[in-house]
């Protein structure tokens, strides 16, 4: 059974997360709820989701290669992960694969990514990839449609993981309906698929962002942003996770350098 999002209890960021002044309203929640959190040296940039390993169980970690293309004309932006696991004292194992922690979703039995993975591994075919995946996950992957419009090809803003056999999307259905229909041909197959939507007159362009939550147990910290969307986002939490305290924070100012808060984060078991 690989450790989930439900099952993690800390979390760490980038120390360049105090650029943000949103930081001050995270830090604050997170220690309302008793949650412990620490900072990572050695980063080069805010977005720790996509360069820190997987924890696959409580004491492995799935290392890979963080080399992105969107960086490969900023390669002063990549962080080596070797330097912030030292310094927690992680062991990682290898795993030769061009890939970014922000690609991967993780239920109990599977994992879930875009198959924009293909495409940073060019040397190697599809098979390859899904086989070398496979044994370092020790799980089935299950490949979705990278939406193009997003250059990262990052599953997270896309999907996340709920209970059970249970998935939720963004909300295609409000804006894409051919993209909806062949996330749903890659997702129904494996799990029972929820949806979001919001009914505004006027959609944000950022409104993908709520699917980007922090989870820690049966803690759920979702962004809002002082849109129409945010309180509509919040009862669809609600109901998608009736058992976790859901707590609102406000971070324009991160979604607007393109993440929101699973990318900023990365959560672990200890």
């Amino acid at each position: 059974m690989l450790i989930t999002d439900k099952d993690t209890n800390k979390v760490y960021f980038s120390r360049w997360i105090k650029d943000f002044a949103c930081f001050s309203e995270i830090k604050a929640a997170l220690q309302r709820n008793h949650i412990e959190y620490g900072l990572l040296p050695y980063t080069k940039d805010w977005w720790v989701r996509d360069f820190m390993p997987i924890q696959i169980t409580e004491h492995d970690f799935l290392g890979y290669k963080f080399n992105p293309d969107y960086l490969q004309n900023k390669s002063s932006y990549i962080t080596n992960p070797k330097q912030c696991c030292n310094t927690l004292n992680i062991a990682v194992r290898p795993m030769e694969i061009v890939l970014d922690g922000g690609n991967v979703i993780k239920t109990p039995d599977k994992v879930i990514m875009t198959d924009k993975v293909f495409k940073e591994n060019p040397k190697l075919t599809h098979h390859q990839i899904k086989e070398v995946m496979e044994k370092g996950f020790g799980c089935e992957v299950v490949f979705i449609p990278w939406d193009e419009e997003e250059e990262f090809g990052h599953a997270d803003g896309m999907v996340r993981y709920v209970d059970g056999n249970r998935v939720v999307i963004n909300n295609y259905k409000d804006c894409d309906e051919p993209f909806r229909q062949k996330m749903l041909e890659a997702l129904t197959p494996h799990f029972e698929v929820c949806e979001l939507s919001y009914n505004v007159e006027d959609p944000s362009e950022w409104n993908w962002a709520y699917i980007n939550f922090l989870r820690l147990g049966n803690y759920i910290m979702l962004p809002a942003f002082g849109f129409e969307e945010d309180g509509q986002a919040l009862e669809q939490m609600k109901t998608l996770f009736p058992t976790c305290t859901i707590e609102q924070i406000e971070v324009l100012e991160v979604v607007e350098e393109g993440g929101a808060l699973n990318c900023i984060s990365w959560n672990i078991k200890e």
